[in-house]
């Protein structure tokens, strides 16, 4: 029994001797290595949120410098285009239209076609500069702006005003073409 017993003793000596004692080692060298990866992806996804940030911002200060160079640009057509219709100029108004602007040089009227409608206005006159106020615009696209002022009459009897509603399209060269306006 004697020796029953220290046979067991060696064979579980054996078997302990054999289990490799590096195991708690490797284990904790898991664990680091787990922590340091988790480290790095929060890293990497903070990263990434902040260069997606960049983007977008990159992005509105892009269109917000394009929407005011079309706006600039469409503004200033619409005050020389009343101009034209004020004084008659009508060589103006034909180089700034669109095709779906007509003139109506006799009867001082735009005839503006679209979706196969169309509608007549007339030229605008007799306004003072000082009496206009800018309401708004509205890009719909790339190739379409919409301007809207409107004109305070002051005169004594007559108050009121009227909104103005300018159309512009883009043409193929890259221009701005007036495309009608209603009031």
């Amino acid at each position: 029994m004697y020796k029953i017993a220290l046979i067991l003793i060696s064979v579980i000596g054996l078997i302990a001797g054999c289990t490799p004692s590096e195991a708690p080692v490797d284990t904790l060298q898991q664990v680091d290595q787990n922590q340091d990866q988790t480290q790095t992806i929060t890293e990497l996804e903070e990263e990434n949120q902040q260069l997606q940030e960049q983007i977008t911002q990159l992005q509105v200060d892009v269109n917000s410098e394009e929407i005011r160079n079309n706006l600039r640009e469409t503004l200033n057509m619409t005050f020389k285009l009343i101009a034209a219709m004020e004084s008659g100029d009508t060589a103006y108004m034909k180089s700034i239209s669109s095709p779906n602007v007509e003139m109506s040089q006799d009867n001082k009227q735009f005839i503006i076609t679209k979706e196969d409608q169309s509608y007549e206005v007339n030229f605008i006159s007799g306004l003072a500069w000082d009496e206009f106020e800018f309401r708004g615009y509205n890009q719909t696209d790339s190739d379409h702006f919409m301007l809207f002022i409107a004109h305070y009459n002051n005169i004594e009897g007559s108050e009121g005003h009227a909104a103005y509603e300018f159309s512009f399209v883009r043409s193929s060269g890259g221009e701005w073409l007036f495309d009608g306006y209603i009031s």
